[in-house]
């Protein structure tokens, strides 16, 4: 073993010998003024005197040296050579100069400073070196240590800023263009040319320090638009999307993973909205087709979610100042942790008002020209991955719904420029990516995915009507007639957990429930008649004398009778991929907020746990949109759904889904838990002004109202499980608010003080009237499935089995209802 004073003392022989190998490779030596530039080396004024950079005659053994100790160095932790060439600025001082003056030989078109055969291969040789350590120098350390991390994040942010000059960004597209050109090329050409795309995407993906909007004096500090105006002006951008249109071809195969991280990290951290926000064309065709560095657009206003965001931020005792006394007794309330679950940091940068021009323009060429050809090759090779847990299939699922995203908010751009992205078995790609990282937990790649499937649905919606309105269709036809398709958007939604996943993650899953809930109601409610395929586990024993049920085959089509008629025996006929009643049996067992819940328990089917023994078939049925919303009606939805109600954000996307469970489906009881009624008591803060307050407003307080119906009847208290507020003054003002306003008064109530009667919990006799008994259940819409058995007394053991809400008469109920005497609860 070695003493620490003996491993020093080795570290610093080493470090010498390094430094060594760096004094060898050039320096700056004085010039004439008349043969200033001759060499083509650029001119330093030093002390008064003209100085410029000689390579020395062995550079080359020196640079080899050099990426030999980079090579001994990747063995061990410290990452010490890569730090003292960054200490010693040996990339600004030596290495790059090196690489421009030999690029600039090679290209020489003058007879007399043509080289020859043997030195033409020397200076070729000593470029790769340089492209080399260049891509040794600049690639990233986020598989490293925070640590590591740390001490190399300003060295690295100083290699773009040498690289962020024309001279550089020239030197290397000459390289690249000069073999690319060619039919044909080398191992050693196609290396070359690769190293180039690695230097470009190594430099972009270096990021610039989080800058606040409103800090002064600090914009020197972000260089990443800079970088990007270099590449505009030197037509490297130009290159980079020749590439990419060209991506089929088989020769630039091994190059499309990296072109696919040039285009991400050119719209690194930049929200779509940013590049359309603005008045004006996206980029002018008559004249130049590039759009100059200082073309005015109007005003920009970046989008940001740190400081300086659009979106207004709201104090906690702001917002919560109608009902500030209300949480003193310290009620807890889980809150979603803080964090990032997506591909791109959720803190938008700042984005130069010069610089919007400029992605503008690359964003509308990449759509036009080369999202079809690019996109499209790319999920070919994905076919034959190994595995999708990887950098290049989320990164892929994010620049596609990107793009799409873009072409979406410009008319201009033709949909069939992204077309290839809605085909089915694209399509088809995308919904297997996004269940396999659900199965993982890959949360961050999920959300990837998430964000194309809302684009793509979006997509199609908006095809509609036109020339590809045949694809929309055979699209969303064959999406929607696969169930297990359909209910992994019910598991997505039921997900969410506080404790392991950020408010971001489940705004995303809001909206694109709500896209996805939308696209598919448009869908059926176009066509006659529409089929779900469904895996469902063979139940014959559980089966009823005389109840019959048509299993068919994917291509057998039902008659028209048993396509009407609803299957009595199965609650998840009609297309309902996670019925709500069966689901509702686990969530009313235990519905708490325990860290520690078994996640899996989150979005368990029963019909797709059909594995192992058990026998599965593939069933069609016809498709009831109204029985399908019933799946999302379960408590692990109404939690998640709520948490975006304190403070409000993305409620656009909330308001539809509430209202779908409390009143579409008539399952209020799904709320009576004491965190989501504290959540929902937000919503009434006069200060707060959100999209659909009014609407909101009114789902609310029609729960609230709801729930003092519960919670003034020990027994429906008992059977619907609800937990009080255990605050004497928050029960007061609501109910205060209750009696003084009729907001939440329009819609009928599900559950009324008659329920009592029925269900006879408190000691009384149930109903007399044949006609009701069996209808409680359905009316308060549990479905039967929260009663305990011994609920309804005198009732037959009637479950949704066996009844259907449609069948009862609820004017014939109420009516009956208001006749009888009320039940004093005690």
């Amino acid at each position: 073993a070695f003493t620490d004073e003996q491993i020093t003392a080795e570290i610093e022989r080493f470090r010498n010998i390094v430094l060594s190998a760096c004094s060898s490779l050039g320096n700056l030596e004085p010039v004439a003024e008349s043969a200033a530039g001759a060499s083509g080396a650029a001119v330093h004024r030093v002390s008064g005197t003209d100085m410029q950079y000689v390579p020395s005659g062995d550079c080359l053994t020196s640079l080899k040296d050099i990426k030999r100790y980079i090579q001994m160095d990747e063995q061990g932790d410290g990452k010490l050579v890569l730090q003292w060439l960054g200490e010693w600025e040996i990339l600004e001082r030596d290495i790059i100069p090196i690489f421009t003056l030999s690029v600039k030989r090679l290209l020489a078109d003058k007879p007399s400073l043509a080289l020859s055969g043997d030195d033409r291969d020397h200076v070729l040789k000593i470029v790769m070196m340089c492209v080399e350590l260049f891509v040794f120098l600049t690639w990233g350390m986020g598989s490293e240590s925070d640590e590591v991390q740390t001490r190399f994040i300003r060295i690295l942010r100083a290699y773009k800023r040498a690289f962020a000059r024309s001279e550089v960004v020239f030197s290397l597209l000459s390289v690249a263009v000069m073999y690319v050109r060619k039919s044909h090329n080398t191992d050693r050409e196609a290396l070359l040319i690769k190293g180039v795309l690695y230097v470009f995407r190594n430099t972009l993906a270096i990021p610039d320090p989080l800058i606040s909007p409103t800090s002064r004096g600090l914009s020197q500090l972000e260089v990443h638009d800079t970088l990007i105006a270099v590449l505009e002006k030197e037509l490297a951008v130009d290159f980079f999307l020749t590439l990419m249109s060209s991506a089929d071809q088989r020769r630039f195969k091994d190059l499309r993973p990296t072109l696919l991280d040039i285009i991400y990290y050119l719209f690194y951290r930049v929200p779509a909205s940013a590049l359309f926000s603005t008045q004006g064309a996206w980029f002018e065709r008559s004249g130049h087709q590039r759009a100059g560095r200082h073309t005015k657009f109007g005003g920009v206003y970046a989008v940001s979610t740190g400081e300086g965001t659009v979106m207004p931020v709201f104090d906690v005792k702001e917002v919560l100042r109608p009902f500030a006394n209300l949480f003193k007794k310290g009620t807890k309330i889980q809150k979603p942790r803080k964090g990032n679950d997506g591909p791109v940091d959720r803190q938008w940068r700042t984005v130069d008002p010069e610089a919007i021009p400029i992605l503008r323009r690359i964003a509308a060429v990449f759509i036009e020209s080369c999202f079809n050809p690019f996109v499209g090759v790319m999920f070919e090779d994905l076919k034959g991955a190994t595995s999708v847990v990887n950098d290049v299939a989320p990164r892929l699922l994010y620049v596609a719904g990107y793009f799409v995203d873009i072409s979406l908010a410009n008319p201009a751009i033709d949909l069939g420029c992204t077309c290839v992205l809605v085909r089915t078995h694209t399509f088809g790609q995308v919904m297997q990516f996004t269940n396999t990282y659900l199965e993982l937990k890959e949360w961050a790649s999920l959300a990837s995915a998430m964000y194309c499937i809302q684009q793509i649905l979006t997509a199609l919606s908006r095809m509609r009507g036109t020339k590809l309105d045949s694809l929309s269709t055979s699209v969303l036809s064959n999406l929607f007639y696969d169930g297990d398709a359909l209910a992994l958007f019910v598991k997505l939604c039921r997900v969410f957990r506080p404790t392991l996943l950020s408010l971001q993650f489940m705004e995303q899953v809001a909206q694109l429930a709500d896209t996805f809930l939308n696209t598919l109601k448009a869908h059926a409610g176009s066509r006659d008649g529409m089929y779900v395929s469904k895996r469902m586990k063979k139940r014959s024993s559980r089966k009823k004398p005389g109840a019959s049920e048509t299993e068919l085959g994917a291509d057998t089509k039902p008659d028209a009778d048993s396509a009407d008629k609803p299957d009595a025996d199965n609650p998840g006929s009609g297309g309902e991929m996670d019925d709500g009643s069966r689901a509702d049996i686990s969530d009313n067992e235990e519905e708490t907020e325990e860290a520690d819940r078994s996640e899996a328990d989150a979005y368990s089917d029963d019909d797709d746990d059909a594995g192992g023994d058990s026998k599965t078939t593939r069933v069609e049925r016809a498709f009831d949109f109204a029985k399908f919303e019933n799946a999302f009606a379960v408590g692990d939805v109404v939690r998640a759904f709520t948490h975006l109600l304190a403070p409000p954000s993305a409620i656009e996307y909330v308001y539809p889904m509430l209202h779908r469970i409390a009143i579409t489906c008539k399952r209020p009881h799904l709320f009576f838990r004491r965190p989501t009624m504290l959540r929902l008591l937000v919503l009434f803060d006069d200060s707060l002004s959100y999209p659909h307050r009014a609407e909101m407003l009114e789902v609310a307080a029609w729960i609230f109202r709801q729930y003092v119906t519960v919670m003034d009847s020990p027994a429906l208290c008992n059977h619907y499980k609800a937990e009080p507020l255990n605050n004497r003054l928050a029960d007061k003002c609501m109910r205060f608010f209750l009696a003084t306003s009729s907001v939440g008064s329009s819609t009928e109530p599900v559950i009324t003080r008659h329920i009592v009667h029925l269900l006879a919990a408190d000691g009384q006799d149930g109903p007399e009237d044949p006609a009701l008994n069996g209808a409680s259940d359905s009316l308060q819409g549990t479905d039967g499935q929260d009663a305990p058995p011994e609920a309804a007394a005198g009732a037959p053991a009637e479950t949704l089995d066996d009844f259907d809400l449609d069948d009862f008469d609820l004017d014939q109920y109420f009516a009956l209802g208001d006749a009888r005497t009320s039940i004093t609860d005690a």
